[in-house]
């Protein structure tokens, strides 16, 4: 009986799982334009919301650097004149000044990048 038990229990999941549903057509179409209204995006093409994705996305990632900034310049004011703090609070403070400036340009990067591809794409 032990080793018919795993046999059991996948014949009666799959007994449990099989329940019959039937297909609505317009479904895509509807949730699809549910969506829109939800998001408000309007017509607006994948092209454009993506770009506009990744520009909240690295809108985080510079206020993460900002933070990052003034986290540095915290330490260094109270540091007390410690070398290896002040090391640390100025190795902070370049490393964020560097991760802005990368920020910065694939901010500029991605929107050449969008309004190429949507000139392209409202042209046809």
């Amino acid at each position: 009986m032990k080793k018919y038990l795993p046999l059991l229990g996948i014949v009666l999941m799959v007994a449990l799982l099989a329940i019959p549903v039937s297909a609505d057509v317009n479904l895509g179409n509807d949730l699809m334009a549910e969506v829109r209204t939800g998001a408000n995006i309007g017509e607006a093409g994948l092209g454009t919301i993506v770009g506009n994705v990744v520009k909240v996305v690295l809108s985080i990632l510079g206020l993460v650097a900002l933070v990052m900034f003034i986290i540095a310049g915290f330490q260094w004011m109270t540091s007390g004149g410690n070398d290896d703090k002040i090391k640390s609070a100025q190795k902070l403070m370049s490393n964020a000044v560097i991760g802005l400036v990368i920020v910065l340009i694939a901010y500029a990067a991605t929107h050449f990048i969008v309004q190429a591809l949507v000139g392209v794409t409202e042209a046809v």
